[in-house]
């Protein structure tokens, strides 16, 4: 028996919950919500090996092809192979590996705040933390072809043994267009609760599976613990340390004997150092603030750039998601805005009308307009009615 435990968004407080047989169990669990303080109480009332679910949204998953003959050194430093990829700090992030005997090889990146997140939760509650991995291993998957499954507030496209993305129903059609140019895909496989019908897609054959009929795609399947190196005694990083000590110690008497040619190079190498890091200010200085000089941090500084950029992106979203629902309240103008917000993705519209009528349609009309919506805590009087519009939006909308 397993205890799951899947947390809802980064900050790891809100989280539902749900206890799994590994050998009579399905993947259709009965899952619970719950709140940050109700861990302790469920933790003591099944008192299991644990298995944390880190939202899909908050996992990078990428592949890096390594050299036909790569060292188990280039594995170590397997985060600089895909540091072009992050638009944030490594020393920030945690990696973890896949199956290290295929190429290529598949890579879990996560924020460390997280992972340490989880740690503390394991060690304040007394939990048996058995695995964390990410959401996208709860879809089942037979091996082959696309697989589709309900996530959390969400839907989970797999298409691969370490490959898959998470997103909402709306932009499914555009997911699959993205993931037909890695993968060919003839038919996907729609695992579903029982009362659950399979989503319409046009262009796809879509064939639909019972959830009670398989297992998780974690049982008996290859998946990215993400219990690794800094996170783990027993991880894949431990053990490429000790199958390689010898060589290490070897390379540590190389490096003893060759001492002295080294101090008498390292001036070369201090000259050639100065060099590569004048080249890459004099590639990087049109996108770098005035005053930057060689000797400045251009990592974060290009990296403070990027988030400024993507700051940049979120605004535009926003004023996109303001501009339809403008475009849809025109036709009713009985409705009254009493505040706006924005936070994250989410634009919110605290709106009240005489016609309850009247709010429901300007939620479908800004529906039609393709955008993400939903009422949410609706007040209904005879006098008036009430209540918050949320638009969602973004890249990953």
């Amino acid at each position: 028996m397993r205890l799951l435990i899947q947390f809802t968004d980064d900050e790891l407080a809100d989280f539902r919950w749900a206890n799994f047989d590994e050998v009579d169990g399905s993947a259709a669990l009965d899952w619970q919500l719950a709140g940050e303080g109700e861990l302790p109480v469920i933790a003591s009332q099944n008192p299991h090996p644990v298995i944390i679910v880190i939202p899909q949204q908050c996992v990078y998953l990428t592949s890096i092809e390594l050299p036909e003959k790569a060292g188990r050194q280039v594995l170590a430093a397997i985060e600089y192979q895909v540091e072009d990829q992050l638009a944030q700090d490594i020393e920030s992030q945690h990696f973890a590996l896949g199956d290290t005997s295929q190429n290529p090889v598949s890579i879990a990146v996560v924020s460390r705040a997280i992972m340490g997140r989880c740690l503390a939760l394991a060690q304040g509650h007394g939990l048996r933390l058995s695995r964390i991995i990410p959401e996208i291993f709860l879809c089942p998957w037979p091996g082959e072809g696309v697989s589709l499954s309900e996530g959390h507030d969400g839907c989970l496209l797999r298409y691969g043994t370490y490959r898959g993305l998470k997103c909402h129903a709306q932009a499914l059609p555009a997911m699959l267009e993205l993931v037909t140019r890695d993968v060919e895909i003839d038919r996907i496989r729609f695992y579903g609760a029982t009362d659950e019908a399979a989503p319409e897609l046009d262009g796809y054959e879509v064939e639909r599976y019972a959830l009670a009929s398989v297992k998780p795609g974690f049982v008996d399947a290859p998946v990215i613990d993400l219990q690794q190196r800094d996170y783990q005694l027993s991880s894949v990083w431990r053990g490429l340390a000790k199958t390689w000590k010898w060589v290490g110690l070897l390379i540590v008497a190389l490096l003893a004997i060759g001492a002295y040619n080294k101090a008498v190079a390292l001036q070369e190498l201090e000259d050639e150092l100065a060099g590569i890091r004048q080249q890459q200010y004099e590639l990087l200085k049109s996108f770098l603030p005035q005053g930057t000089s060689a000797n400045d941090n251009l990592k974060k500084l290009l990296i403070e750039r990027m988030r400024q950029l993507q700051a940049s992106e979120r605004e535009q979203g926003f004023l996109k998601l303001l501009l339809d629902f403008t475009n849809a309240r025109s036709n009713y103008p009985d409705v009254e805005i009493t505040r706006i917000g924005f936070q994250g993705r989410q634009l919110s519209f605290d709106i009240s009308s005489a016609q309850l009528k009247s709010i429901e349609a300007l939620l479908e009309s800004v529906r039609k307009l393709g955008v993400s919506a939903r009422l949410e805590s609706l007040n209904i009087k005879p006098e008036k009615s009430s209540g918050r519009l949320v638009l969602e939006g973004g890249s990953d909308a």
